[in-house]
């Protein structure tokens, strides 16, 4: 059976995020493990003893709090109580903790919200939220709180055409195929390259033949800044979720990590799907 991992922080934004852990659920017959990673104050230069006697009423607490918040889960997502799992965990890197229970547990996903910006991040599901994404091995579904939890339908993945491309296409053709989506192909590419322009045209034309019999649509979009080309697309297209690879030692890396998950995350319009490539 699946695995989704979602971590929760018991606020109003994680309770409307698990409508969508419960949709993927559903969806992909999995379990739920609902994760609360508590964050107590430093412990440093205490002893062992001293350190349990302080951790042992905020473990209690922690896990009191997560039992009703599983309740809560449940009401909202319909899942039957024994697909579902409660943690609790202790550690100062929430990220951290979030990314291993991950591992240990071999999800298939994580699903965490995130608030956006609306006041300057939320400390734990803001910052916590992009470190998840950059460091997870499985993919991260990101759900903001002020869209509608709707089922996804259309998926717009934004490809940066480095390293192998088909791979990667193939993965989020594997990661969707329980949802039966229907899946666009975005490459943002700079017009004044004319370098890069023809090997573009060709890797276009290769990708929508290599997976003409899916529901996976291969387009080129002329722009050359890449953040006003996905949302010039996002709005043309609508789609219900905006999915991301992320690898390393690209040049899109950076580029992904300074301005395209941060513009994104922040501006939290619709969910996304990011995965490693």
């Amino acid at each position: 059976m699946k695995t989704i991992l979602f971590p929760t922080d018991f606020s109003k934004n994680a309770e409307h995020a698990a409508l969508y852990a419960g949709m993927l659920a559903r969806s992909m017959n999995a379990r739920v493990v609902i994760l609360h990673v508590h964050s107590p104050l430093s412990l440093k230069g205490k002893t062992e003893l001293e350190q349990i006697r302080e951790i042992a009423p905020t473990k209690r607490e922690s896990e009191e709090n997560l039992k009703k918040f599983t309740k809560i889960f449940i009401e909202k997502t319909l899942l039957c109580p024994d697909r579902i799992c409660q943690c609790v965990e202790f550690g100062s890197s929430i990220a951290e903790i979030i990314v291993e229970k991950a591992m240990k547990i071999n999800a298939t996903f994580i699903v965490m919200g995130t608030k956006g910006a609306s006041n300057v991040l939320t400390k734990w599901l803001g910052t916590n939220a992009q470190r998840v994404m950059k460091k997870s091995e499985c993919p991260v579904w990101i759900i903001p709180d002020n869209i509608e939890a709707k089922f996804p339908h259309k998926i717009m993945y934004a490809a940066d055409f480095k390293e192998d491309e088909f791979l990667a296409t193939l993965k989020v053709t594997q990661l969707l195929e329980p949802l039966e989506v229907t899946c666009k192909v975005i490459h943002i590419h700079d017009f004044l390259d004319r370098k890069s322009g023809h090997k573009v045209k060709e890797l276009v034309g290769q990708l929508n033949e290599e997976f003409s019999d899916q529901n996976i649509f291969v387009r080129n979009i002329n722009n050359t800044d890449i953040i006003e080309g996905l949302e010039s697309y996002i709005n043309l297209y609508k789609p219900d979720v905006l999915s991301l690879a992320i690898h390393e030692k690209s040049v899109f890396e950076k580029i992904f990590e300074t301005s395209i998950t941060k513009h994104f995350v922040q501006q939290a319009k619709l969910p996304m799907l990011t995965f490693r490539k």
